[in-house]
This record gives structure tokens, sequence and C-alpha cells, in this order.
């Protein structure tokens, strides 16, 4: 029993340096910038440039949509990343295209999304950083340790892996100039539960945090993009929203 407890021990100190969070640098070099943490954007890092809006007078324009960078998850996930590629795009694409109709009804402008990034006036690029598909069946295991493990928090660790990994980076520039205007990296934002259809699917937890992210990207152009007057920045709605009521809903 001495020895069951050991090899357990040595489990799950494997599994905690396993899901230990990834870090605020980027990995992909899209950024180099330091990201800082606030409760008010519930993301694991955020940067934004802190001025006005460069395009507040601007009644016309596009944005071009980078494809998902998953260079770093193809060799592994071969069969996976090409479709999260195409799920990204889509998600991203939808969801930004709804909140430029928003602006463009309410502040009679004529802001599209291109096909053609020599055309554009902003870029939004992403890369997929870290990923490791969830399996359902230790999601059991994990249920089944909590009660039985001899070592506390075990079965949440394995839950934990169950789950699966993923880690994005994103930016937001302007294309003429290259000035960066956002940064933010996240990771298992969503996580399909063992109970759903999508748990029992490898890239179902995937599939979960590129459509809440996709939605964020469109949250922040909704939000602060373009603002009438020019003076306002993200910082400044930062500062006068609630905690509470970020963490309430989720989003930016």
């Amino acid at each position: 029993m001495r020895n069951h407890h050991k090899l357990t021990l040595i489990f799950a100190s494997g599994l905690l340096l396993a899901s230990c969070g990834h870090t605020l640098q980027s990995e992909s070099g899209l950024y180099n910038v330091k990201l800082e943490r606030t409760v008010k954007v519930p993301v694991k890092g955020f940067w934004t440039w802190g001025k006005g809006n460069p395009y507040a007078n601007q009644k016309t324009g596009s944005i071009y949509i980078h494809p998902l960078d998953v260079s770093r998850v193809q060799k592994e996930y071969p069969d996976l990343a090409p479709i999260f590629q195409i799920q990204m795009q889509d998600y991203t694409v939808q969801a930004i295209a709804k909140s430029l109709r928003e602006l463009n009804a309410a502040n009679n402008t004529n802001w599209v999304i291109t096909t053609n990034p020599a055309q554009a006036d902003v870029c939004i690029n992403m890369a997929l950083v870290h990923f490791s598909a969830q399996r359902p069946g230790l999601g059991v295991a994990a249920k089944v340790g909590s009660v039985f493990a001899p070592v506390p928090g075990v079965g949440t660790v394995v839950g934990s892996v169950a789950s699966g990994d993923i880690c994005i980076e994103c930016t937001m520039r302007d294309t003429k100039t290259g000035q960066l205007l956002m940064a933010f990296k996240d990771e298992n934002r969503k996580k399909a539960r063992i109970y759903s259809s999508a748990a029992y699917s490898r890239s179902g937890n995937a599939d979960l945090n590129l459509k809440e992210w996709a939605q964020d990207m469109a949250d922040i152009i909704r939000g602060t993009a373009f603002d009438r007057i020019g003076n306002g920045t993200y910082r400044d709605r930062l500062n006068e929203r609630s905690s509470v009521g970020a963490m309430i809903d989720g989003s930016f």
C-alpha cells in the first residue's frame, strides 16, 4: 500500500506540472509587449495601446482576419489543425461581421471585412500556441479518483488533464503603420463537460474556446474601435467597468 501511495504522489505531481498555466510572453512572436492581468478582462493576459481611436473620423475602412496560425500543433495533430483553422476563421468572420453591421448602422459608416490584406486598415492575427486533446475517459477516472485517491486533489488534477488544454494569442494592428493596438493571450476559457456530447470529441474543448475567442475579438471592435469622438480608450472603459460585472458576464 505504501508503494501505491508513492506512485500516486509521483503521478499527481507530474499531472500538476503538466497542467500549469502558460507564460504571458508571446510564444508565436505576435507581440513583444508586457501583458497584464485584470479581473475586468477575463483572459489570462491583456494589453492595449492606451490612446484614442485612430479611426474615429474614418467613414469607410476594412479589416483583414489572418487565418489562425496552427503551425505549433500541426505536427502532433495533423488531422485537427486544419479543422481549427477553418473553425476559427468562420467564427471570427461571423462575429466581427455582426459587430460591423451594428456599428455601421449606428454611426452611418461603411466598415467591412476584406479578403485582401493589402487593402486593409486593420489586421487581426491569431496563433494557436498550445493544444492537447481532451480525454473524456479520464473524466470518469477523475470523479472516481476524487473519492478514492489517497492523495487529496488528485481527482481534480486528472479532471483538468481530461478536459484538454488550449492556448491562443491574438493581436490587432494598424496595417499601414504596423502599430500594435491590442494583444491578448488566453487559455481554457471554456471546458466541455463530461456529460456534454462535445466532450466525446477530441476537438470538443477547442471548438468551444475558439468560438469564445472569436466573440471576444468582435466585442473589442464593437466596444472601442470606432468611437465617434476618438478620445475614449479601451482602458477608460475598463476603469469604468465593475469587476463584479465583468466576472458575471465573462466578456470584454
